[in-house]
């Protein structure tokens, strides 16, 4: 067996998962990184996404309607479900909050690469 051509077939699947923080009236490319990370499984970006989000409601303002928002995402299993099976078919997932002048986006996107 020629391992040479095995190894050209070898990818690499990741998910990469950001969390931004965009003022309203910016530019396309005037976004804040907040956190970022890779994880090698639909179900681990879930799950980092959950925890940011839990992170984001800590920081915002105590009962404003972003913090609601972001709660009631990350404790809607339904909604958890249809995120990581969305990951799994290879769709992006996207969630977006405004809170005054700022927008706040938890997003994973898979990627697939060669090593």
């Amino acid at each position: 067996m020629d391992t040479r051509s095995d190894a050209r077939r070898v990818v690499v699947v990741e998910y990469r998962c950001r969390v931004t923080a965009t003022p309203v009236d910016a530019g396309p490319h005037e976004e804040t990184a907040l956190g970022a990370t890779c994880t090698p499984s639909p179900a681990l970006a879930a799950s980092w996404l959950r925890a940011q989000a839990s992170l984001l409601v800590w920081r915002l303002e105590p009962g404003s309607a972003a913090s609601a928002q972001l709660m009631a995402w990350r404790d809607d299993e339904t909604e958890q479900r249809m995120a990581a099976g969305a990951l799994v078919a290879g769709q992006p997932v996207r969630f977006r909050v405004l809170d005054s002048e700022i927008t706040y986006e938890l997003s994973a996107t898979r990627v697939i690469r060669k090593p």
